[in-house]
């Protein structure tokens, strides 16, 4: 044993000589091969393990997407969220400024009250409310213009002030609020802009950084561009700036132009507010602003712009001179303006409100129903007339949608007439370049819809046709003012169908102050509608542009944000419960009702059995969409019956509408083949009028609406008209039902099923109307 120890030992002994005599090359060759020659690690785990890091990872990527989606969301959400601070007045030390520079010249200075009223009534009846309102000017000479607006006054023709820019340019050069109501095509434009340029010239340069002297606002992106049109000869002459901000164009190439600075500002509300938006604010401001112009102004302050006109206004300083100008100006309007007036604001009337220029032919036409196949032979008919008498017209034709602007563009187009339309649905670039060609003769007739009843001045416009009826007067005054401007001739031909009574007597209104002869087969049609007015069965409407805009964006705008939270399981408890709320306030106002089932009543309707009409079978027949009709049942007069008779009456009325013939027996509407393709094919008609107002409520309020949709893919839309109880229904017009619609029998029938479990729970829960209970 210690023999062989020892050999081991030599061994070794010798193996470490060997290796320190290795050459280095050699060694490293060696290790090289060595390497290569390893085997390749192979992992052990089992494929199951590999799968499941494998979910493990694609989860953390799925929740890192979903957070990064979520943040990208609010980012963006925060970045288009178009707010800016509102001004504190009593912080700002603002700098004071001059308004009033009108001096009273000699000549009318000796005039005596009698002959300024006299003059006032030869410049078309002009009506003056306020006080010491300055008198009316004759010449351009006596408002005090300097040398260089005088010239260019001259320059452009224009030879002696209109009506509304004789009396309104001394009242705002004497540093009052004011507004103006004039007809169409009267130079109201120039009324407003030489006093703003002698208001500027009188201030001081603008700095860097600082915004507009002056600010003028209008509705639409047409007129704004017009309006800045009109500045351009002027502004030239006197070396200031503008420029024109609307939406549509990319704002980068205003916002350069603010940051370059520019003394005036033509601008729509929602792209000023988007300026002022921008960069935190820091783009531009509004402290150097004193001069304020609203144009048309009755539509600036309807439900669409009003929020966002105030929100602009609110941060003008509050010693501000501030103008408003229209053509048609309600007096329902003329509440809101007067909040944003100071002072002692004076309103100068030319002419009566929303009237026509006697320039203008006024022409009605009653049609028959719609849809009038000779209609459009009718407007082929005028066109003829009119261009053979001359080639060089223009023409206007005004419909009610963007859809039926392109296809009556298409049937003129097969007809020979080159034309082209204009409106919401087309981009900016689009828009302008139409109406410049028009402008230019490129095309004689252009199809609009009322986008372009504002503010267009087209020098050759000699025919306007309302191929649809216009919904109000005001609308009416616009579209037919388009023709007929700075004294020339024009023609306005309306169309009104035979179903129109109720725009027929806003039409016979708008002849009747033109003092134009109302033909006798619009007459009818306007003193029909007045009858029923008197008899209560009919509401006359509003006058004014009132309920457009900001009311339909905010439902959309709160279905989508809803949508996003119901995706994101963010759903907000509280802020449903508010929209709840709100949702019934307004259901409860639109469906007012006087009959309401009294608590005696409901806890009869109890013990009879509540089920009674959610559990009725539906009985299901298919038949024609055309024999499809509402069969109103006649409600029974149950005030008389004591409460459990009174009960048992009103469960016999919701069968008998149910088309139950007993407590147990069959059933509902029935489903019926649809007409309507993009709907479904099969349709169900429930009749919801003489149900207690929480009933109609129940079935009628977007939460559940928006489940019953969800649950059975069929659309819903409620149709027809509300009767209150003791009236009578109007003839042709159904009473009010819901119309249930579906690709087929079983979803419809699961929507109805659906709806009548909530019409049974909104009659047992109405408890009268009473609010507190006695314990």
């Amino acid at each position: 044993m210690p023999d062989t120890a020892e050999d081991e030992d030599s061994k070794e002994a010798m193996d470490i000589d060997e290796q320190s005599e290795v050459d280095p090359l050699e060694a490293f060759m060696a290790q090289n091969s060595t390497a290569l020659a390893a085997p390749v690690s192979v992992n052990t785990r089992s494929a199951q393990d590999v799968l499941n890091d494998a979910s493990d990872r694609e989860d953390a990527v799925g929740s890192d997407l979903e957070e990064d989606i979520l943040a990208i969301a609010a980012r963006r959400a925060a970045q288009k969220k178009k707010d800016f601070a509102t001004v504190d007045h009593a912080k700002e030390n603002y700098e004071p400024f001059r308004k009033e520079f009108y001096i009273e010249p000699q000549e009318l200075a000796h005039l005596t009250e009698e002959e300024v009223d006299a003059m006032r009534l030869e410049l078309d009846g002009i009506v003056i409310r306020g006080k010491d309102c300055p008198k009316p000017m004759t010449h351009w000479g006596q408002c005090g213009l300097s040398a260089p607006v005088v010239e260019t006054i001259r320059r452009l023709g224009y030879d002696t002030p209109t009506s509304i820019q004789a009396q309104a340019i001394p009242a705002i050069m004497a540093g009052r609020d004011a507004i103006g109501v004039a007809k169409t095509g009267s130079g109201k434009t120039v009324a407003f802009l030489l006093p703003m340029f002698r208001h500027i010239m009188d201030q001081r340069p603008l700095a860097n950084g600082e915004g507009p002297i002056a600010m003028i606002m209008t509705p639409t992106r047409e007129l704004a561009v017009q309006i800045h049109k009109e500045c351009k000869p002027f502004i030239r002459a006197l070396n200031l700036r503008a420029i024109c901000a609307y939406g549509g164009p990319p704002i980068k190439d205003q916002i350069a132009e603010l940051k370059r600075g520019a003394e005036i500002v033509v601008c729509t509300p929602g792209r000023m507010i988007d300026l002022l938006s921008a960069n935190q604010g820091r783009v531009t401001n509004l402290k150097r602003v004193t001069y304020c112009v609203l144009d048309e102004a009755d539509r600036m302050f309807d439900l669409g712009f009003e929020p966002q006109v105030m929100k602009i206004l609110n941060n003008i300083r509050p010693q501000r001179q501030t103008v408003l100008f229209s053509a048609t100006f309600p007096r329902t309007m003329e509440a809101l303006a007067r909040k944003i007036l100071r002072g002692k604001p004076v309103e100068i009337t030319v002419g009566a409100r929303s009237v026509v220029a006697p320039e203008i032919t006024q022409m009605v036409e009653v049609r028959p129903r719609d849809p009038d196949p000779q209609k459009f032979n009718r407007v082929l008919e005028i066109l003829g007339e009119l261009y053979n008498r001359d080639e060089d017209a223009r023409t206007l034709i005004f419909v009610d949608r963007q859809e039926a602007a392109d296809n009556l563009l298409a049937q003129l187009m097969r007809k020979g007439y080159p034309c082209n339309s204009l409106h919401g649905g087309k981009d900016q670039a689009d828009r302008d370049n139409t109406i410049s060609d028009f402008k230019a003769g490129v095309f004689p007739i252009m199809i609009a819809t009322s986008v372009a009843a504002r503010g267009l001045d087209v020098k050759q416009l000699k025919l306007v046709i309302n191929y649809d009826c216009p919904n109000h007067m005001e609308d009416y005054v616009h579209r037919v003012g388009r023709t007929g401007r700075a004294g020339n001739k024009g023609t306005a031909i309306t169309f009104v169908s035979e179903d129109q009574e109720r725009y027929a007597a806003d039409i016979a209104k708008a002849l009747r102050l033109s003092q134009v002869e109302i033909p006798e087969p619009l007459k009818k049609l306007s003193d029909a509608f007045l009858e029923k007015v008197k008899a209560g069965t009919e509401r006359q409407g509003a006058s004014g542009f009132g309920g457009k805009g900001l009311g339909k964006f905010d439902v959309s705008r709160d279905l989508a944000k809803k949508v996003q939270r119901k995706i994101y399981g963010e759903e907000d408890d509280q802020e449903d419960e508010d929209e709840q709320a709100k949702e019934e306030r307004m259901q409860n106002e639109a469906l007012a009702d006087t009959d309401r089932v009294n608590p005696e009543e409901a806890a009869a309707v109890q013990d009879l059995g509540s089920s009674a009409v959610a559990d009725a079978p539906i009985k299901v027949e298919r038949v024609s969409a055309s024999s499809a009709k509402l069969r109103p049942v006649a409600r029974k007069d149950t005030r008389s019956l004591d409460p459990v008779a009174a009960a048992k009456a009103r469960i016999e009325a919701i069968n008998n509408r149910l088309n139950l013939g007993g407590a147990g027996k069959a059933v509902t509407p029935e489903v019926k083949a649809s007409n309507n393709l993009d709907a479904g094919d099969f349709r169900a008609m429930m009749e919801i009028n003489d149900y207690p107002q929480k009933a109609r409520w129940n079935v009628t309020n977007r939460t559940n609406i928006a489940k019953v949709l969800e649950a059975t893919g069929t659309s819903i839309t409620t149709q027809g008209q509300y009767v209150k109880p003791g009236s009578t229904a109007v003839e042709g017009v159904p009473k009010l039902y819901l119309l249930i619609e579906g690709p087929s029998e079983e979803t419809v029938v699961e929507a109805v099923k659906e709806l009548r479990r909530l019409l049974s729970e909104g009659t047992l829960a109405d408890d009268g109307g009473t609010r507190y209970k006695v314990v």
